[in-house]
């Protein structure tokens, strides 16, 4: 699956937000989904502060816009949004985040924001990372879907695993829309979606 097509695939799964139930024949993607699509990110963290905004512009329509005013570069996971993972996860199974995103310009600046990791962890104590996503600039004031794949370095039960972006980098304000988490199984070539 190239990006373009896992793209266009993920805005198909968007799209299931808003429309009815589809039935097994309908999935597509969708059987590939380890979490509920969702625009519910808890967020927390010092010096930031965050609501739910309404958005047409995005399938879902909205998002929760977080403005960072004191960040700490060096510590930047201590202002975070995450959600959680309802499905398990095995160790070797390629796994791609996908989300909605754009930047609100800070000051005069340009609309910019930096996440500077992108990660699905334990979901409890001690936390250890199962995919490293790395830094995503989110470089738009327009909804622009944004993904990270790598493959699990260990196992997650169901329920027993969470997505968490990183904020704290600094000062800036973006919006983050729908979550989307996919899990290939291990047979998957993760190149096909970088």
């Amino acid at each position: 699956m190239s990006k373009t097509i896992l793209g266009a695939a993920v805005a198909a799964l968007a799209l299931s937000l808003s429309a009815p139930v589809a039935t097994a024949a309908d999935e597509g993607i969708m059987k590939y989904a380890i979490n509920k699509p969702s625009t519910a990110w808890n967020v927390y963290g010092p010096g930031q502060t965050n609501a739910y905004v309404k958005d047409k512009a995005v399938v879902g329509g909205g998002g929760v816009r977080v403005a960072v005013a004191t960040p700490d570069p060096a510590a930047a996971w201590r202002v975070s949004g995450s959600q959680a993972v309802n499905g398990k996860i095995a160790k070797g199974d390629v796994i791609t985040v996908a989300f909605w995103a754009k930047a609100e310009a800070v000051e005069g600046g340009a609309p910019t924001a930096t996440v500077t990791n992108v990660r699905v962890q334990q979901s409890a104590e001690p936390w250890g990372g199962i995919v490293e996503g790395g830094a995503i600039r989110v470089d738009s004031a327009e909804w622009k879907i944004y993904t990270v794949s790598g493959r699990a370095t260990m196992d997650a039960d169901k329920g027993g695993a969470a997505v968490s972006l990183h904020l704290g980098s600094a000062r800036q304000t973006l919006v983050l829309g729908p979550l989307f988490v996919l899990d290939f199984g291990a047979n998957y070539d993760p190149s096909q979606v970088k």
